[in-house]
């Protein structure tokens, strides 16, 4: 007998905001940290009874990459090792997704021999294998915005097997993409919004007005504008059933909104199905699944969604979603019934790097509460093979070896797995944080000074009292 079940391997990223310096040169990138493992969907009777995560971690990453083998070539990788025991008395196969992350700012996609991006570039140096031997795996994709925490329970249903099924998005799905001029606008106006409202069925008909700044909602309807100046064009898509009506524009110009005079030209219309729209910016050198762009587009669609089906978080009309995806490991492992195997899975390990500080500090994140979910854990094993410096960690309790840094643990901790490095042991912080330090310390001295004089002016008061 043999079960299927479910299982995800979660990475998931650091997000944190990113600061610039005066001449805008951008110096604290995001990075991507791989996660724990997790049951999904059907409870799997699998027990982990030992991890193992080796973090090999040899150097930093660069602030830039000129091509992509020289981005291919960084070194940066964790692997994690997990014995798997299967107590039943059957056999159990089990599907796994381990995702890796997106590619990092200061990544490189792009393969100039192919002149094609090829996402998913830096997953395909390292293998999953089973009991030491590789084994097959597919890298998938799915949407995941990098401003979002991953959460199990949003991102691991996106990772869906063929092409997603939508109430209203379907392959033929008709799309209409209107085209317009505005010219005639006074040229006094610097703040200058065209906009439309709607009312209409969004199970019917949904509206995409690009590059959209704004927009107002009531029970009634909705209103949607953009900035204009003379000479834009505007473009709006109609998804679904056809306009039964012109839509009737409006201008408004600055806070109180005062309407101005302008000229709106149609210039024409553009008919397709939504698996055209969704599929005009793939390409098949990428490395994604076909299904895996669309159903990715499908998501952003609906997370786009506003009242009354107006659509938004669409900047202009290139239908790039490249920036907006995960990376996953996909792979299937059989666990014979009261049998042990061993599956180790490698993966990059890029962190979040503060260049503010001197010198920068690298700050990797790899979460451990999703592996509560499994029936059982068993011991934990953390080595951090580094010749750099262990400035913060989130864990107590890890010891100075000879190749690094090393933590066990009898079970999963409270916390995730937090640890900052840097080429040395105590790093200054940014000019600011240093000011503000100095400043504060300032404050204290010349609080300490201020009772002092105060308590020597009440002694002497207090002697001249005596005498």
């Amino acid at each position: 007998m043999k079960k299927l079940c479910s299982v995800l391997l979660s990475t998931v990223m650091l997000f944190s905001p990113v600061t610039a310096l005066a001449n805008s040169a951008q110096t604290y990138f995001r990075g991507i940290s791989p996660s724990g493992a997790v049951v999904t969907g059907e409870q799997s009777p699998l027990i982990v009874e030992q991890k193992r995560l080796t973090f090999d971690l040899q150097e930093f990453p660069l602030e830039y990459y000129s091509d992509l083998e020289e981005y291919l070539a960084y070194t940066g990788r964790v692997t994690a090792e997990y014995t798997f025991h299967n107590p039943a008395d059957y056999d159990v196969t089990v599907k796994l997704a381990f995702p890796f992350g997106q590619t990092p700012d200061y990544g490189y996609s792009y393969n100039h021999e192919t002149e094609q991006q090829v996402y998913a570039a830096d997953g395909e140096k390292y293998d999953v294998m089973v009991d030491g031997v590789p084994i097959e795996k597919t890298v998938r994709h799915t949407l995941f915005y990098r401003e979002e925490d991953f959460e199990l329970e949003k991102d691991l249903p996106r990772l869906a097997d063929g092409y997603a099924e939508d109430g209203f998005w379907k392959f033929d799905t008709p799309v209409t993409k209107y085209t317009y001029i505005i010219d005639g606008i006074d040229e006094e106006f610097d703040a200058a919004r065209l906009g439309f409202r709607w009312s209409g069925d969004e199970n019917k008909t949904k509206l995409m007005l690009v590059e959209q700044c704004g927009g107002e909602n009531s029970e009634e309807e909705i209103s949607v504008t953009r900035w204009v100046k003379n000479g834009d064009t505007i473009e709006l898509y109609v998804f679904g059933e056809p306009l039964e009506q012109e839509l009737e524009w409006f201008s408004e110009n600055g806070a109180e909104e005062t309407p101005f005079a302008y000229e709106l030209t149609f210039l024409g219309e553009e008919t397709m199905t939504f698996r055209e729209f969704a599929m005009a910016e793939y390409t098949e050198d990428s490395g994604i699944l076909p299904s895996d762009w669309y159903n990715a587009m499908v998501a952003h669609l609906n997370h786009s969604e506003w009242n009354f089906g107006i659509l938004v978080d669409f900047e202009n009309d290139e239908r790039d979603i490249s920036d907006a995806l995960l990376r996953w490991y996909e792979y299937e492992i059989t666990v014979p019934a009261g049998k042990t195997v061993v599956n180790t899975v490698t993966a990059p390990m890029y962190p979040s790097s503060d260049l503010d500080y001197q010198p920068p500090i690298y700050q990797y994140t790899y979460l451990l509460s999703p592996a509560k979910t499994w029936a059982e854990f068993g011991r934990l094993d953390i080595v951090v093979n580094t010749p750099y410096y262990m400035t913060e960690r989130g864990l107590e309790g890890f010891e100075k070896t000879d190749n690094g840094y090393a933590l066990s643990l009898d079970g999963l901790p409270d916390g995730e797995l937090e640890f900052t490095l840097s080429a040395e042991e105590k790093p200054k912080p940014p000019l600011q944080d240093r000011l503000h330090r100095v400043r504060l310390l300032e404050v204290v001295v010349l609080f300490v000074i201020a009772a002092i004089s105060v308590r020597k002016y009440n002694e002497r008061q207090q002697k001249n009292r005596e005498q």
